[in-house]
């Protein structure tokens, strides 16, 4: 089979600049497209049709993490960041929307008690946990939650 060569954009390089610089988050498309275009940073932020083009191949290839939402059925994207995420539980905050990556250990541990108890596998590459961040604890103890 013939395999196509791959090559950098700039639009790809923009994009992957742009997630690299917030690997705590996870955003739809829609949503990266508005980023993008409010980041000073950004040099030549791609078109919506471009991103849409770009993250299935970057998916594909492990450098970002595709999530389902919550709401609806639109999907997150966010960097790998250098670790692999098929071991372990995400966790989002509900407050500010940032993606937390859960220990492999903790992941694992609580995947067997899970499996214990009630007879089910989890998948870790595919389990994401909603709660509070520490810092959106902390801000709603001083009276300033922020839900996304």
């Amino acid at each position: 089979m013939l395999k196509m060569a791959t090559y950098q954009t700039i639009q790809k390089k923009e994009l992957l600049l742009f997630l690299e610089r917030h690997c705590d988050r996870a955003y739809t498309i829609d949503e990266i497209v508005s980023a993008m275009e409010e980041d000073p940073v950004c040099v030549s932020h791609p078109g919506k049709s471009t991103i849409y083009r770009l993250l299935p191949s970057l998916v594909e290839a492990g450098t970002v993490h595709q999530f389902s939402r919550e709401k609806g059925r639109k999907a997150s994207y966010q960097i790998v960041g250098g670790q692999s995420c098929h071991g372990h539980m995400h966790m989002k905050c509900t407050g500010c929307g940032r993606l937390l990556h859960m220990s492999d250990e903790n992941s694992r541990a609580l995947s067997e008690e899970i499996s214990r108890q009630n007879h089910f596998a989890l998948d870790l590459t595919r389990t994401l946990l909603y709660g509070i961040c520490e810092s959106c604890m902390t801000d709603a103890e001083k009276g300033q939650v922020h839900e996304k």
